[in-house]
């Protein structure tokens, strides 16, 4: 549901874009410490990986799901049919992310990107009454912005992904 537009939604999708522009900036260096710290502590690239791998185990088993492993479409998707999602998801996410690149393990930080910005919009958007699926559509294209550091590029995959033109305010936080 896109609300109808007007000052105070604009100002609210402001918020969030800034907001996601703050929580980018923590990831990126999140993942860049992490990285450091491995590689500092943990000279050999296997044991990196080995110790990086235990610490993602000890982690999910602490907390009791494995929702923040993988790419977590899963999770962007429950976003999207307003199912409920932890307040703290986003920054679970930007954990295990850090943890599993940092260590030098194979994956992803695009999805993940996607993953925290749906998180933290939705999470943003129940607090600002915004509606869930539409601050998380401002969430995603706005963090996916701040991390890629693509503006125009994050406008266009909103537009592709949500199929909507009357997405177009996303612009504004964005950018």
């Amino acid at each position: 549901a896109i609300p109808k537009l007007n000052i105070l939604v604009v100002l609210k999708i402001t918020a969030i874009g800034v907001a996601c522009g703050v929580v980018g900036f923590l990831f990126c260096h999140t993942l860049h410490f992490t990285k450091e710290i491995f590689e500092k502590y943990l000279k050999n690239p296997y044991l990196r990986i080995f110790v990086g791998s235990l610490i993602v185990v000890a982690i999910t088993v602490l907390i009791g799901t494995t929702d923040y492993n993988g790419s977590g479409i899963d999770i962007i998707e429950g976003v999207f049919e307003n199912k409920a999602v932890r307040p703290e998801a986003f920054l679970l996410k930007i954990i295990f992310t850090a943890i599993t690149v940092g260590a030098g393990l194979k994956g992803g930080e695009i999805v993940p990107t996607m993953f925290i910005g749906a998180t933290f919009g939705a999470t943003v958007g129940s607090i600002l009454n915004l509606g869930t699926s539409y601050s998380a559509a401002v969430g995603l294209a706005t963090l996916f912005g701040a991390v890629t550091n693509c503006p125009l590029a994050a406008f266009s995959l909103a537009l592709e992904l949500f199929g909507d033109f009357s997405l177009l305010p996303l612009i504004i936080p964005v950018f």
